[in-house]
């Protein structure tokens, strides 16, 4: 659901950036109307509460289970990459070479992985990277 201020983070595995890309893109039929994106339905979440402009997507051409070098050059990289350090420590079980990052979004884990024949996707959590008086 929307939150302000509040990111929630995919990690996972992508044969390519293209797919990656491909996977969390929204589409439009004929008439304009946005189309959930494959992300989406996946995970279910709702086009109402989603916004495409406050996604991130990396795509990295070697899996690591650093989380440093997985956050590399996102947003707010210094507010949230202590946060999960210190949750997960410097690096994670698992391989993983895709991230996907939501913000102003707090995912309420209705799904926690999807796996299909050529990628898993799996939700890690929701970190606050600003402050924000509701």
């Amino acid at each position: 659901m929307e939150k302000p201020g509040v990111l929630s983070l995919w990690l996972g595995n992508s044969p390519t950036e293209d797919e990656l890309k491909q996977y969390v893109e929204l589409k439009f039929n004929k008439l304009g109307d946005r189309i959930s994106s494959k992300f989406m339905q996946d995970f279910k979440i709702d086009l109402v509460d989603y916004n495409q402009d406050l996604l991130e997507r990396t795509f990295i051409n070697h899996s690591t289970k650093s989380l440093k070098v997985l956050l590399k050059g996102s947003s707010y990289e210094d507010k949230i990459l202590p946060q999960l350090i210190e949750h997960y420590g410097e690096t994670i079980e698992g391989n993983f070479n895709s991230v996907i990052r939501l913000y102003d979004f707090e995912y309420n884990e209705v799904v926690d992985e999807v796996k299909s024949a050529n990628k898993n996707i799996v939700f890690m959590g929701a970190v606050t990277y600003e402050e924000w008086d509701e």
